[in-house]
């Protein structure tokens, strides 16, 4: 089975091999890199460094290594600074840049959740729509403020992140369910996509995550299978559960068809950033 993983932080396993042989024992074909280091102390993420007018430039020199050795199975996202003055050409570029396959936006700070809802990145989507570059968004609990984004660039394929709720550690499982419907609700935008990741987090029972795999379940029944796709962001989740096991209970159900196992462990995300199995 073709299994392609939608958000690993690579680096954080520490070298290729070690990384690589870890895919090798979960099953995992090939994944989505998302270099991030750690955040500085005005909360960008690393690596980076800030230009003269203090827009800060993300560079990404080990997912573009992992993907130039290993284009069969790494491919990577990239972030900029909506105040950075080459930002179209940056976008523009990623059309053309091997394995670069998609923008990411993280608001992250209060501040940058205000900012997101008041339309601060449309820059950013403005050259993504035009030139066709896929946007991964994390808005935990916050999905509300993505309408207006989705109404001004329909044209846009945008993805939710770790399936739109809050996942902090400790609260409450009714709690963390808070404005789930709300994420539903984003089906209605043919352009919207749901990044399953970090759902083990959400369930009061257990592997194989009984109640987590029944939101799962409405997740498909709402958007379909072919806008749905798995993450196990392992390299921030393996504190709660195994790689195997964000994967397996998905993999081994006897609940999802194996058309529907097929758009979400892989088919959705190659076919949203144009990513074909080699």
């Amino acid at each position: 089975m073709d299994i392609v993983d939608a958000q690993v932080h690579f680096n954080r396993f520490g070298t290729l091999d070690t990384g690589l042989a870890m895919m090798d024992a979960v099953g995992v074909s090939a994944l989505l890199y998302d270099e991030y280091w750690a955040f500085d102390e005005r909360s960008r993420i690393l690596p980076g460094y800030e230009l003269p007018g203090g827009a800060f430039r993300h560079v990404f020199p080990l997912a573009e290594e992992a993907a130039l050795r290993l284009p069969e199975r790494f491919a990577y996202l990239v972030r900029f600074d909506r105040r950075d003055p080459e930002l179209d050409r940056l976008i523009a570029a990623v059309r053309t840049t091997p394995q670069q396959k998609a923008l990411r936006v993280v608001p992250w700070t209060e501040q940058g959740f205000g900012e997101f809802a008041e339309g601060a990145e449309d820059p950013v989507f403005a050259a993504a729509q035009k030139y066709g570059v896929p946007v991964f968004v994390l808005l935990p609990g916050r999905t509300d403020s993505l309408h207006r984004y989705l109404k001004k660039f329909p044209d846009l394929p945008i993805i939710v992140d770790h399936c739109g709720v809050e996942l902090t550690a400790g609260r409450l499982h009714d709690d963390r369910l808070s404005g789930f419907d709300r994420v539903l609700a984003l089906a209605e935008y043919p352009n919207v996509s749901l990044k399953w990741t970090h759902a083990p987090r959400l369930s009061a029972q257990g592997y194989p995550y009984p109640d987590v795999l029944d939101m799962l379940l409405r997740v498909v029944e709402a958007f379909g299978p072919e806008r749905v796709m798995w993450g196990s962001d392992h390299s921030e989740s393996k504190d709660h559960h195994s790689w195997a096991e964000s994967l397996f209970y998905i993999r081994d159900s006897a609940a999802l068809s194996a058309g529907d196992k097929a758009w979400i462990l892989s088919g959705s995300l190659r076919k949203t950033l144009d990513w074909p199995a080699s």
